[in-house]
């Protein structure tokens, strides 16, 4: 690459720190420890793990839109 497309390329934002990988991996855990013990922490697993996506798809969708706001 020459100097002026380097100078011309913009630096991606960072993405803002979020719980939500952490959170899914809870439910994941809560989802398999409830099949050895008790389907109520299944049940609790999935709900974990669905707010979790919700959660970080919602993030992504938002920095998305504010991404592009500016073109």
């Amino acid at each position: 690459m020459s100097e002026p497309e380097v100078a011309e390329m913009k630096e991606a934002p960072a993405p803002q720190p979020t719980y939500a990988p952490a959170a899914m991996a809870l439910g994941i855990m809560m989802l398999l420890w409830g099949i050895t013990t008790m389907w109520i922490m299944s049940l609790a697993g999935l709900g974990v793990m669905a707010w979790s996506l919700w959660m970080w798809i919602n993030d992504i969708r938002l920095d998305w839109k504010k991404e592009n706001a500016g073109e």
